[in-house]
């Protein structure tokens, strides 16, 4: 299992999935064990080109997640004008404040250390031994006790819909939900 990400070490936002894209294809190895690679523009056209299909819909829902904040919150992008913009210019770069982690992680530990930690899929997070951890309010959302980790579907456009990623928002934000 490859255990890097993509992004920025302190990033507000970090998202974790169990496996990582081809990374040798485009660079010809992975990045080295716990490291962050900041990605730079063309990158993730390169990787969804290279993974395929379901890497583009991941970098498709990281984006169209930080564009479903509310206007004034501060995990909403201002530096473009569109979900697809900011993904192809900014997603994972050095001034995103994004990171994409890859493999087993301590995301108690990074929860402590601050930003916001979404788990994608019930079974990663199973795997990282969280599950157990958290409160759940349906079969797909768990938000830990007392660190900002969230558990949501993997992101994919029919694991993770608009309407999902809404109510991903509202509990990021501590919205009263119904789920």
């Amino acid at each position: 299992m490859n255990n890097y990400a993509f992004g920025h070490p302190l990033a507000r936002i970090n998202v974790y999935v169990e496996k990582a894209p081809p990374s040798e294809a485009l660079w010809g190895e992975s990045p080295s064990y716990r490291s962050f690679k900041k990605l730079v523009d063309g990158d993730i056209k390169s990787l969804g080109e290279a993974g395929g299909n379901g890497w583009r819909k991941v970098f498709n829902v990281y984006a169209k997640l930080l564009f479903a904040f509310p206007h004034q919150s501060t995990f909403r992008p201002n530096s473009a004008l569109s979900w697809q913009k900011f993904r192809d210019q900014s997603l994972l770069q050095d001034q995103s404040d994004t990171a994409l982690c890859f493999g087993e992680w301590n995301v108690e530990q990074r929860g402590k250390e601050g930003g916001i930690h979404i788990i994608a899929g019930r079974t990663h997070a199973l795997n990282l031994g969280l599950s157990e951890k958290c409160i759940w309010l349906n079969n797909e959302f768990a938000k830990h006790p007392s660190l900002p980790i969230f558990i949501c579907p993997y992101f994919d456009y029919r694991q993770l819909s608009n309407a999902k990623i809404d109510v991903l928002v509202n509990l990021i934000n501590g919205t009263d939900i119904t789920v």
